[in-house]
């Protein structure tokens, strides 16, 4: 989930239907949202944080333990929410990787469409499948392996804590079924209790392994996006409303992919708006309400009952697409989150998501009779150095090996293909007729062949260029 590297699209984005198909303009590379993904991710360890504090912890399972202008007050039903907003924020990350995943393939087929020289051919769904899982799945084994040695170092145990989340982790389930079933992600380990910040990595890769299907409804979407727009959000709702996670959370990853489908169309807008007055008042409102929007469930608790709870919490998805949106294509947002800094924390963004929740627990548990802020400057320290030591030892070469096996698969896909046609009917038969003693036939034979010989490099050079354009994760 976590740090996807924006791509640098040089391919063109082409809109079905525009007029202006037959000279695309590139999409530029979002920088901007490495910045966000590394915000969220901050914004995930602050939340942990937050709730080893006592009143905090009490006051996130009930509205009864909250009085006004506490500690608890502050941090959970005030505007200072925003900044720990875990889960809201893990939406964030979801909407992410709609939006960059598509990229690409969008690329690809746009490309195709306006008949771009040298961009033409289909994306390597093949070489994407191996890269994409091997790009989540061994950080996040090396994750368990930290939490393992953390609760080996750091024993959880069992005594009152007095947050009642710290206590809730203190007796995690270390039988090999279970590790197993965190470590495949696709399973739902239901709250993953050695590694708790492995529930939002399942349905990163449910949708990682679905988005030749979300490709198709996006491309769709483009005809009607706003309606589409809409459906996705009332999918979301119902899903909170009945309690099914799916629809919870996939509709998150599907209006990603919708911002990313229509990002050419969005950003040429906005190029024709520019000089209106009114386009600085609109960026304004929708940098504050995509927040507020996101915690209203929080400042609203007090009068809500009812499924106007739920209805109250189903408001985090759209307002985790306003952020991305704000940030992706509001130039004074966009310089905000490209920094140095933001950046940097991009970088490292995956990794500080993967280690930080052991982390927290093994430094709160541990160290329980110290106070709370010094527990928490002790796990800001380690979280630091352990998830940066985690990107250049771990995350880093992952992404070196993810694109190698890519590459690898699908030289051996494209091996075993041109072999099995060798076999079928329709070969055998074109053979035949190619060997009649006919100085023409002979002619288009060897023609053929030297065709079939350019297809190849064409489709070793494509593999290379879809494992460039692709250095991501989850």
């Amino acid at each position: 989930m976590g740090s996807l590297r924006v791509l640098e699209q040089a391919a063109p984005a082409v809109i079905p239907g525009d007029s202006k198909r037959q000279a695309p303009v590139p999409v530029s590379r979002f920088r901007s949202l490495d910045g966000l993904r590394g915000a969220a991710a901050v914004i995930v360890l602050l939340h942990h944080l937050s709730l080893t504090i006592p009143s905090v912890s009490l006051g996130y399972d009930s509205r009864s333990a909250v009085s006004s202008f506490s500690i608890a007050w502050w941090a959970l039903e005030s505007p200072v929410k925003i900044f720990l907003a875990g889960p809201e924020f893990v939406l964030v990350f979801f909407v992410l990787s709609g939006f960059v995943l598509s990229l690409s393939p969008l690329a690809r087929i746009d490309s195709g469409r306006a008949g771009v020289s040298g961009e033409r051919g289909a994306y390597d769904w093949v070489s994407y499948y191996p890269r994409r899982i091997l790009r989540l799945g061994i950080p996040v084994v090396a994750s368990l392996v930290l939490a393992m040695a953390l609760i080996g170092l750091m024993p959880r145990a069992a005594h009152s804590t007095g947050s009642t989340w710290l206590t809730r982790q203190a007796h995690p389930d270390l039988s090999i079924h279970h590790l197993v079933a965190e470590a495949l992600l696709i399973v739902d380990p239901n709250q993953p209790s050695v590694n708790s910040s492995l529930w939002s990595l399942t349905w990163e890769m449910w949708f990682s392994l679905l988005l030749p299907v979300a490709i198709l409804i996006v491309v769709r979407s483009r005809q009607l996006p706003l309606l589409w727009a809409a459906l996705f959000v009332a999918v979301s709702v119902y899903g909170y409303v009945a309690g099914v996670p799916a629809m919870m959370f996939l509709p998150a990853f599907a209006l990603g992919g919708l911002l990313g489908a229509n990002a050419y169309r969005i950003q040429r807008s906005l190029n024709r708006c520019r000089r209106r007055g009114w386009l600085t008042s609109m960026w304004v409102t929708l940098a504050v309400s995509g927040p507020m929007l996101s915690i209203s469930y929080w400042l609203l608790r007090p009068v809500l009952s009812g499924p106007t709870v739920a209805l109250a919490m189903a408001m985090r998805v759209p307002g985790a697409v306003i952020m991305v949106a704000t940030v992706a294509f509001w130039p004074a947002a966009s310089r905000f989150f490209s920094s140095n800094a933001f950046r940097g924390l991009g970088r490292v963004s995956y990794s500080l998501y993967l280690v930080q929740a052991p982390i927290v627990i093994g430094i709160g548990l541990h160290f329980i009779a110290q106070p709370w802020w010094v527990r928490g400057v002790l796990t800001l320290i380690t979280c630091t150095v352990v998830a940066t030591a985690m990107y250049f030892l771990v995350e880093k070469p992952s992404t070196t090996l993810a694109a190698l096996a890519g590459k690898r698969v699908s030289k051996i896909w494209e091996a075993a293909t041109i072999k099995w046609s060798e076999y079928l009917p329709s070969s055998r038969t074109h053979q035949q007729n190619a060997v009649l003693p006919k100085d023409k036939d002979d002619d288009d034979h060897v023609e053929d062949a030297e065709h079939s010989q350019a297809d190849r490099r064409v489709g070793r050079k494509r593999v290379h260029l879809n494992a460039k354009e692709e250095n991501q994760h989850s």
